[in-house]
């Protein structure tokens, strides 16, 4: 019976990327069939997700069979070439939209080292991929866990919660607004930065604003996080956000910014860091209502599902 491995970097630092490959194998392991997460380095695994999938390490030599397939992210470009000559099947599972993460060369396809299925969790990105490459995408439903990620009105408190991990922009503009307000200086600002998913997922719960400062994301998961933690969310769309943050009218479901304008980001984050938040109450309800289509599991299963049946025992 056919083998799923999916190949994933040595990067310690959580990352929505590499939360997804070992939900993914998790999923696929769910659903019947023998998967696995390939690390590099022996004994390297990461825990701070909460799924426990096997992990098998290159540097013991595993062996692929001619019926297995090889899962390889979009940033480890170079083992895809590596593998042009594995004649079993290979599949690309893009996370990001931005060409520096698939690191290929100018006019360079993955059709070139022979990569014929793709797989995304973006609308953004399959719209990309299909009209960069020619390539047939699949969209694979995204997850945002309703045992993690939930809006009690009770647990929030006066807090900015924002990542760091691609840029400072969130500590920066925290020391220029703590600085120009004693009122601001008393909130509390929170990076979040390596911790577990679920001591992230506590302080989404409890953080009442949540900033993004990112400008080149796919799915922007983190968004749809703070939303179903019922944050207010202001920032950028970073792209791929476009494909449900709304920015005004009826539907508005966060405050939007112009992709990269941090001092317009600055402004429009004082201004409602110190208006009435009550102000704000319908863009948060409209968040959470956003949020909840992401949170069926069963969507994320019926996909993978869909997308990997044929391809199990097939050439």
């Amino acid at each position: 019976m056919s083998r799923i491995f999916y190949f994933c970097p040595d990067i310690p630092q959580p990352s929505g990327g590499v939360k997804t490959l070992y939900r993914h194998v998790d999923r696929l392991r769910q659903l019947g069939w023998e998967a696995y997460i390939v690390h590099q380095r022996r004994d390297f695994v990461l825990s701070w997700h909460g799924y426990t999938v096997p992990v098998l390490w290159l540097e013991d030599r595993p062996s692929f069979g001619l019926d297995d397939l090889l899962v390889f992210p979009e940033v480890m470009s170079e083992q895809i070439r590596q593998t042009a000559g594995f004649r079993g099947q290979r599949i690309v599972i893009a996370l990001s939209w931005a060409p520096a993460y698939a690191r290929l060369r100018p006019g360079e396809r993955w059709q070139d080292s022979g990569i014929r299925r793709v797989m995304t969790k973006s609308p953004l990105i399959k719209r990309y991929l299909e009209w960069s490459m020619g390539i047939d995408v699949a969209l694979i439903a995204e997850f945002v866990d309703p045992a993690r990620y939930w809006y009690d009105p009770a647990a929030k408190a006066p807090q900015v919660a924002y990542l760091t991990r691609k840029d400072n922009s969130g500590a920066l503009l925290q020391g220029i607004l703590t600085r120009k307000h004693d009122r601001l200086a008393k909130l509390s600002w929170q990076p979040l930065r390596e911790m577990s998913e679920e001591v992230y997922a506590q302080h989404l719960r409890q953080a009442s604003h949540f900033l993004t400062t990112t400008t080149q994301e796919g799915m922007h998961v983190s968004v749809l996080e703070a939303m179903a933690c019922g944050c207010l969310v202001v920032g950028y769309a970073a792209v791929g956000g476009h494909d449900y943050m709304v920015g005004e009218g009826e539907g508005q479901n966060c405050l939007l910014v112009e992709n990269g304008n941090l001092p317009l980001l600055g402004e429009t984050l004082e201004r409602v860091l110190l208006d009435d938040p009550q102000r704000y109450a319908q863009v948060v309800a409209n968040a959470v209502r956003t949020a909840q289509p992401y949170q069926a599991a069963e969507a994320e299963l019926q996909s993978l599902q869909r997308f990997f049946a044929p391809l199990i025992g097939g050439s």
